[in-house]
């Protein structure tokens, strides 16, 4: 039986014994085909509209192929709201894994910030009962639907003691782990507390794949958590272009699409012309997957151009997801470049279209808040 907060449910009450064609259909969908995405700011979504329910948060929602995500059949096709649960007036999306989203809700009638995993298929959500520990980093799902049904939420804490109050001031930084399981529907200790050498660890970016948790960071090895096993190891970071160092690079990114983990480095100077690296699964080394060239891209779109051979060429786009196809010739990026065009960038043949060019966002490109996430069909309980 499903546990968890049924979302808004719009759709007409069946008659006698009609089956759900919508489950019947596709009741084992593929867990790796990435149906769409849903685009939000990195912040906080709050209602202003005082005429409708205070529990909607709104999404842009852009489908990739022909699936539809079941909200309401009269919805606009880009356009979709989901209610959370009664009370919420706020909801901040931290990640998603296999269908399944992990969010920071805000409850106004409480006036606390609580933890859910939302379906944005089946419409349901679960709250989190409170962690344990004070000083949260990080909390990021880990979800697998073709070995169990059930998921587990991976919780980093930190704390700090004072090893030197005389300059130069020393200190040392311990982390926890705490793992959330939906089988027994409680938190537990993972482990003893840990210290790490990497700097600047990225523990609030944690990505999900091979069935650990990676966390990226600026300088040193990475390091990453085996969930089932609850191990920790480390692994490489992509090599840095000759002549430049870490802080050269200007934005990052990294994402797991069809149980490949990738990373995109980009720094000072090379913002049209970039590797993409995959990690190899014995976590060895990381390997060119695919060669980004956009200059084509910047010269169809001028805008794009003008920007790029500025001052600030980081406001030129930002990268929204990269998704592998089961045919690897398909795989492809996915861009926001000015007034408000989605592009999709093919990797293997580097051709690209406009995939959306209605202002979906009309904020200018120095609002770096804009994220995407995978939109998959799912029907796991949450």
């Amino acid at each position: 039986m499903c546990r968890g907060t049924v979302l808004n449910n719009r759709r007409k009450a069946s008659h006698g014994n009609k089956p759900n064609t919508q489950l019947s259909k596709e009741t084992n969908p593929d867990h790796s085909t990435v149906s769409g995405l849903f685009l939000y700011r990195n912040v906080f979504l709050r209602r202003s509209d005082k005429t409708k329910p205070k529990e909607f948060f709104e999404l842009e929602f852009i489908p990739l192929s022909n699936h539809k995500i079941p909200i309401d059949e009269n919805d606009d096709a880009h356009f979709k709201a989901l209610t959370v649960s009664p009370g919420l007036s706020g909801i901040k999306i931290l990640n998603s894994c296999h269908g399944l989203l992990c969010c920071l809700g805000y409850d106004n009638i409480k006036h606390a910030e609580y933890y859910h995993v939302l379906n944005p298929t089946t419409k349901q959500s679960t709250t989190l009962p409170e962690p344990h520990l004070p000083g949260l980093e990080g909390l990021t799902l880990a979800f697998n639907p073709s070995k169990s049904p059930h998921y587990k939420v991976v919780s980093v804490w930190s704390s700090s003691r004072i090893v030197s109050i005389k300059p130069p001031y020393v200190h040392d930084c311990y982390y926890q782990i705490e793992i959330y399981s939906s089988e027994t529907g409680s938190w537990r200790a993972s482990g003893e507390p840990f210290t790490v050498s990497a700097f600047q660890l990225g523990i609030q970016e944690g990505v999900y794949w091979n069935g650990a948790i990676h966390w990226f960071c600026d300088g040193g090895d990475a390091l990453y958590f085996n969930v089932d096993q609850e191990y920790l190891g480390t692994m490489p970071m992509p090599p840095i272009p000759e002549g430049k160092e870490y802080y050269d690079r200007a934005s990052r990114y990294a994402w797991e699409s069809r149980d490949h983990l990738h990373m995109i480095d980009i720094y000072d100077g090379a913002y049209n012309r970039f590797n993409v690296y995959e990690m190899a699964r014995d976590y060895s080394e990381w390997f060119v997957k695919y060669q980004v060239d956009l200059d084509a891209v910047g010269a169809a779109f001028p805008r794009m151009m003008e920007i790029l051979s500025g001052n600030e060429p980081f406001q030129a786009y930002i990268i929204l997801t990269l998704v592998r196809e089961d045919n690897d010739e398909d795989s492809f990026m996915v861009l926001h470049i000015p007034d408000g065009k989605i592009i999709r960038y093919n990797l293997v043949d580097k051709s690209f279209k406009t995939m959306y060019d209605e202002g979906l966002i009309e904020d200018p490109l120095r609002d770096l808040s804009w994220c995407a996430q995978h939109y998959i069909k799912s029907y796991t309980c949450v």
